[in-house]
């Protein structure tokens, strides 16, 4: 890259800069914007103690749970020791939860660093009611014991525990059989993390299981939390790890299916577009069950699902098992400390190129973001400048390119010349244009192989601004999300495959990719006209498909195909078309004394032919 040429990209980038710099919010209004999540953030939870419907689905619950006429008996499990719910509050810097004795575990947990789009936080459960973690099995008086269903003693009697950067607190709830043998949940919680360790001791309690195994099961679904519902829908699943694969499970049938899983795996989950709840034991497990109940809301006709998902393991003679439990954001820096692999569950590209994309994403793109999104402040000037770093990575390769079609777009008066001369024989036309290229030293293919070789960075883009939570409710010029398309206005109608509104970012790359296709000569040197229309067709197209995507892939598209410009038109000034004209009209005059000379030999060998007869 010589100097003009990199004179040229810090020019517009520089004038990119400052107008995206007199178009940004003031740092009043971020900071009074920040303001405002925090306080958001921080109100109390007061939603479930306050909420009528909550208040009768508890007492149902309660009910169920101690009034022996309303519930089936459970043998030496129907012991009661307690006869009313009791919550603990626990508040972290990341998240608020709320444990009750009713199954002895969370049956809130609600994200302080996350909100949903409306701006409230984010809820991982839905039934709020009873414990979202229940152990399940069957008990040697053949009762099919659930113990969300049960209530526990509370061992800790703290109403409310706050923990501060650095800290940790223990949870633990007992449950007692009839026979006074135990069940003793313990949580470990810890306040950097999404992570909860659960364990669970047998006192005596083992000896009433049945088939020397249990399985500990997540029960509720986890609710949406983005505004396009049928979007997040589609990546909606449940996953099983085991032997080194990871599997999905997101059956498309309505009604309840199951999946089986035997031997060990290593963690299940469910997750829906940014958020997850993984399960994973610290001891070898005896298999896993994924459930899924698909059925339609009768408001809006969008399909819920709802997904189960249990690890089973089998009673190995020792008096406790542990299980790690993360319940937070689909975020690698997270996810990393708990498993990896769990990572994996994020779309970052299609199956084929997952080879690429994943160690592209995990490697490359999120450390460029982490750090230069810390340094800018802003996920819209961060994308920006990694479009800016790609095409400065990539600029050796697409030079040879842009120069063929450059060199395309001069010779397009000879190329029109010739397809006047052999308008009656195509044959001829296309073997002339050939040897066009040839005597220009112009490789037609030389703007296609290139670009070849970007599908795999362009289709690892397509789907990572889809799927992450770095890019999730970030805010730049009129965009509220640039995980989410960034609409102007709404349409009275829905067009096939657009959707029912306009985005703004996809309305300026398609403009971008026309002017681009200009700039190049791309459809102008195209000897068919239906090639030539490809330049219209094109950008209509993806203006259809990126429409509903994120306004963030459309936005790094946009700075691409604008910096792309910037490359062809520096490129085109470099074409010497005086000295690329006298290339083929030294050609062409060699070629032309070749022939003469052919054509006097011919003559000549003619002659001598009807001497000698």
């Amino acid at each position: 890259m010589d100097r003009n040429t990199v004179i040229g990209f810090v020019l517009i980038f520089g004038l990119m800069l400052a107008w995206m710099y007199t178009t940004m919010p003031s740092q009043e209004e971020l900071e009074r914007q920040r303001q405002e999540r925090m306080a958001r953030d921080t109100i109390p939870e007061l939603e479930d103690r306050t909420d009528p419907l909550w208040d009768e689905d508890r007492e149902v619950a309660v009910r169920e749970a101690t009034d022996p006429t309303v519930r089936p008996s459970l043998g030496v499990f129907g012991y009661q020791a307690v006869t009313d719910t009791v919550s603990t509050w626990v508040e972290t810097p990341r998240f608020r939860a709320r444990f009750t004795n009713l199954g002895g575990g969370p049956a809130s947990f609600h994200l302080l660093r996350h909100n949903m789009w409306d701006g409230g936080p984010v809820q991982l459960m839905s039934d709020t009611t009873r414990s979202a973690y229940s152990v399940e099995f069957l008990s040697t008086e053949n009762y099919n014991i659930e113990t969300d269903q049960l209530l526990f003693r509370p061992v800790t009697t703290d109403p409310v525990i706050t923990l501060a950067r650095g800290e940790q607190a223990t949870l633990q709830y007992e449950l007692i059989l009839g026979d006074g043998s135990r069940m003793i949940y313990t949580y470990t919680i810890d306040a950097d993390t999404y992570q909860i360790l659960l364990s669970i001791t047998f006192d005596g309690a083992e000896q009433h299981i049945s088939g020397r195994s249990f399985e500990l099961v997540w029960k509720p679904a986890i609710p949406t939390t983005e505004r396009d519902i049928a979007s997040e829908k589609q990546y909606t699943a449940a996953y099983s790890f085991a032997g080194g694969v990871l599997e999905r499970f997101q059956p498309s049938d309505q009604g309840f299916t199951e999946s089986i899983i035997t031997g060990n795996v290593d963690w299940v989950a469910s997750k829906s577009k940014f958020f997850t709840q993984i399960m994973k034991a610290q001891q070898p497990t005896d298999g896993a069950i994924l459930s899924a109940e698909l059925s339609t809301d009768q408001e809006n006709g969008e399909t819920i699902h709802d997904f189960n998902t249990a690890l089973r393991t089998r009673l190995s003679g020792t008096d406790s098992y542990n299980f790690q439990l993360f319940l937070g954001p689909l975020d690698f820096r997270h996810l990393r400390n708990f498993d990896p692999r769990t990572y994996d569950m994020v779309d970052t590209g299609f199956r084929f190129i997952r080879w690429f994309s994943d160690p592209f994403v995990k490697y490359i793109i999120l450390p460029f973001f982490w750090f230069v999104g810390n340094l800018t402040g802003n996920m819209g000037v961060t994308i920006i400048l990694f479009a800016l770093l790609i095409k400065i990575v990539l600029y050796p390769l697409t030079k040879k390119s842009f120069e063929s079609m450059a060199a395309m777009r001069e010779l397009q008066p000879e190329m029109e010349a010739i397809k006047e001369k052999y308008k009656d024989d195509p044959q001829k036309q296309q073997q002339a244009t050939m040897k066009l290229f040839k005597t220009a030293k112009v490789n037609p293919l030389g703007s296609c192989l290139p670009n070849l070789l970007q599908i795999p960075v362009l289709i690892t883009f397509w789907r990572f601004f889809q799927n992450s939570i770095e890019v999730r409710q970030e805010r730049f010029l009129w965009a509220e999300d640039l995980s989410a398309p960034d609409i102007l206005f709404n349409l009275p109608f829905t067009i096939p495959l657009m959707g029912d509104h306009v985005a703004g970012f996809v309305l300026l790359m398609t403009a971008s990719m026309v002017i681009q296709m200009k700039v190049s000569g791309q459809g102008s040197t195209a000897p068919n006209p239906t090639l030539k229309m490809m330049q219209y067709v094109l950008p209509v197209m993806l203006l259809l498909i990126f429409n509903r995507l994120s306004s963030g892939l459309s936005l790094y598209y946009l700075i691409y195909n604008a910096l792309s410009i910037a490359q062809q038109m520096m490129i085109n000034k470099k074409i010497d078309h005086v000295k690329l004209m006298e290339t083929v009209d030294k050609k062409k005059a060699k070629e032309m004394r070749k022939e003469q000379l052919l054509e006097k030999k011919k003559a000549l060998k003619e002659k001598n032919s009807k001497k000698q007869g």
